[in-house]
């Protein structure tokens, strides 16, 4: 296995998280109450704790995923070319739900950017963006938006993982790393977009004009992945 195709992985796998829209549409909602509710600054730095949350969030299922991998690695003969093989049809799964249903259908689809989650979730999620009262209920608003996404992100934490164990590299931490921080860069734009002064509706419009763009990318992202694994598993 190449070690470039390894990196290609991480990379696209990375990409892929950096454009998923849920954490940041949430934000953008918290946000707008938050500076509802109290002054610019108090706002920003409230801001902070829902990042920190979601940091919370994938550091944890990643390594806890990371440290499994290495574990099963060391402990099991297990055959890696089927494993690729496994994850290249996840990821055409991926791809496919990704593109069809990632925005949720609908005759008024053009004009929003309704996501796949089911509405009892997603009106849950919006109702306490208006009800967090401090740093920790902010944290957790953080936290629980990130597991929202579970069933695009977990496929992701299993083949970087996979992929920073086959490595066996010192630089097997600054991987870890980037790939949390990459996560959290759609909220720091978004943050970045309050701070100079733009507001919910316009943000909620360049989203609305980037909707078809956000789900080309995403389903594109994981076809990539598929061929990088399916490759990696018949010339492994």
């Amino acid at each position: 296995m190449s070690v470039f195709t390894s990196l290609g992985i991480l990379l696209v796998a990375m990409f892929i998280q950096g454009f998923l829209q849920t954490s940041p549409a949430v934000f953008a909602i918290f946000y707008h109450h938050a500076l509802g509710k109290t002054s610019a600054k108090k706002a920003d730095d409230q801001s902070l704790s829902f990042i920190l949350g979601t940091e919370f969030f994938t550091a944890i299922i990643f390594l806890a995923i990371y440290f499994l991998v290495a574990y099963l690695d060391a402990t099991i003969n297990y055959n890696y070319a089927i494993l690729m093989w496994v994850m290249g049809g996840i990821f055409v799964l991926e791809a496919i739900v990704a593109f069809f249903f990632y925005f949720r259908p609908g005759k008024k689809s053009r004009k929003t950017t309704r996501l796949f989650l089911p509405r009892k979730i997603a009106k849950g999620l919006e109702t306490r963006t208006g009800k967090t009262k401090n740093r920790s209920d902010t944290i957790l608003l953080g936290f629980l938006t990130a597991a929202t996404e579970l069933i695009f992100t977990l496929p992701l934490y299993i083949i970087s993982a996979i992929q920073i164990v086959r490595l066996a590299s010192r630089f097997s931490p600054f991987f870890i790393i980037a790939y949390i921080v990459i996560t959290t860069l759609p909220l720091f734009i978004v943050r970045i977009l309050y701070r100079t002064h733009h507001n919910l509706a316009e943000i909620q419009r360049r989203r609305i004009k980037k909707k078809l763009f956000f789900k080309i990318i995403i389903a594109l992202g994981f076809a990539i992945l598929s061929a990088l694994s399916i490759t990696t598993g018949v010339f492994l």
